[in-house]
């Protein structure tokens, strides 16, 4: 049996307690929220490993077929002759030592340099494709490489040596040449003994054949995901790209000069010259550098998806946790303005219902369009709180006011995931509304005799 003295003891606390109803039930009130952190949590972490098995699926299908490309190219390739003279000295037995010159030949590393004027014109359609449930999305592009050469001369001679150049080929590096579906006959694979890590080369023969002008024409099918880039390597580059994708991503150290963007795809187009690329020296030592497909200096663009689920639906729960404040202020104003009484219980229900809404989110929207699976998992969400409230809050028009303030809620998030440009001054206006809603509908509440109500009847 407890002691007079504990039960005076707790007596007195429950007093105490009393005294402050409405700051105990806020108190209770905020537990509450901020145990729904734990499940908000768990569904943004379900969330970032479904978005990683995706990122996983893509880049398994890429290992299989083809990745993202990247095309650089022509350069011409210049094979080298030195002439030498070699010195051997002869010592007779009975006389002076003397030196035997002879010429020799011998040859000197492989030069690469690149078109006066280089053109590229391609079309991009592109594919979908699904592996289970994630989509892929691929191309095949269909480009013409165009322009011409100048033949550049020997380089000048050092001491008694001089250089010829001998042979002559062009070099087309392509960064995944397992998208390669078509090239020219007379093009053979790999990059000859250049530093060029992967692409195609054919030979033009002996330099003493060769025009001091090289105009050349590739047409050239290659497949691959998520993104083509395309080294400017000319002294003067002019080129140009369309694609029925209508969601570009212009990636790389240069934005097109035009670009036209619709429902049915874009076309755009860039014009560079060698002063903003750096011309021969840093082609050179980019490709002898191995960084030619790494480089900041391609340009292209890469398939966006405007509407990815799983960034989406990660943005979402971060509002997850500003919604169950919201709709637990609701709450709050019905039992202060309305006079009904709600359980903690019933609190912890809304607010889990609340966080489902996340779960069905993802799970629909990697079946279906991310705009329904959003209204099928709001309505579902809004219909289920309203029939949850009807019992305290009767049948009527609150009920029905609730319902509608649910909805106002989801609709606000999804404005807030669209205008992701806006969404801190969208999220800003709407905490000020709510706060300026909940103060002008409370200014005439006498707190003070509300919390001796709220006292008098939990004694």
């Amino acid at each position: 049996m407890p002691s007079v003295r504990a039960i005076l003891t707790r007596s007195n606390y429950k007093r105490g307690l009393m005294r402050f109803p409405i700051l105990v039930r806020f108190a209770l009130v905020a537990g509450i929220a901020l145990l729904l952190l734990l499940p908000l949590s768990m569904i943004q972490k379900k969330i970032g490993e479904r978005r990683d098995r995706a990122a996983a699926v893509q880049t398994a299908f890429a290992e299989e077929t083809s990745g993202p490309q990247a095309l650089a190219g022509p350069f011409l390739a210049l094979r080298c002759e030195e002439t030498y003279v070699d010195k051997n000295w002869i010592y007779p037995k009975d006389g002076n030592p003397y030196a035997v010159r002879e010429k020799k030949q011998r040859p000197c590393q492989t030069a690469l340099f690149l078109p006066q004027e280089l053109t590229i014109e391609g079309s991009v359609p592109v594919e979908g494709r699904y592996r289970g449930i994630y989509p892929i999305r691929l191309y095949r592009a269909k480009v013409e490489l165009s322009g011409a050469f100048s033949m550049p001369p020997p380089p000048a001679p050092v001491g008694e040596s001089t250089f010829a150049w001998k042979e002559a080929f062009l070099v087309l590096a392509i960064s995944d040449v397992r998208g390669i579906k078509e090239a020219p006959a007379e093009f053979m694979p790999g990059t000859g003994d250049t530093n060029i890590r992967s692409g195609l080369h054919t030979s033009l023969g002996s330099t003493a054949r060769l025009d001091k002008q090289l105009a050349f024409r590739i047409p050239l099918e290659l497949a691959g995901t998520a993104r083509l880039e395309i080294a400017p390597l000319g002294s003067q580059n002019d080129i140009r790209l369309d694609s029925d994708w209508p969601h570009p991503s212009f990636v790389g150290g240069y934005s097109p000069d035009r670009r036209e963007i619709s429902g049915r795809g874009f076309s755009a187009s860039w014009r560079v010259n060698h002063f903003a690329t750096g011309g021969n020296a840093f082609w050179r030592d980019v490709a002898a550098g191995d960084k030619l497909f790494s480089t900041t200096r391609l340009m292209g663009f890469a398939l966006a998806d405007p509407v990815n689920v799983y960034s989406m639906s990660y943005r979402a729960t971060e509002y997850g946790f500003l919604f169950v404040l919201l709709t637990f202020a609701a709450f709050v104003l019905v039992e202060v303005i309305w006079g009904v009484r709600l359980h903690p219980v019933q609190y912890a229900l809304a607010g889990l219902a609340l966080a489902v809404f996340f779960l069905l989110l993802i799970a629909l929207s990697e079946h279906v369009r991310f705009v329904w699976a959003y209204v099928a998992a709001a309505g579902s969400c809004v219909a289920l709180l309203a029939y949850y409230l009807r019992h305290p809050l009767g049948s009527g028009a609150r009920s029905t006011a609730f319902a509608a303030l649910f909805a106002a809620l989801y609709a606000a998030l999804y404005v807030l995931l669209r205008s992701e440009d806006h969404s801190l001054l969208l999220g800003a206006l709407l905490v000020f509304g709510v706060l300026a809603a909940i103060m002008i509908l409370t200014r005439k509440v006498d707190w003070t005799a509300l919390s001796r109500r709220l006292a008098f009847s939990a004694d």
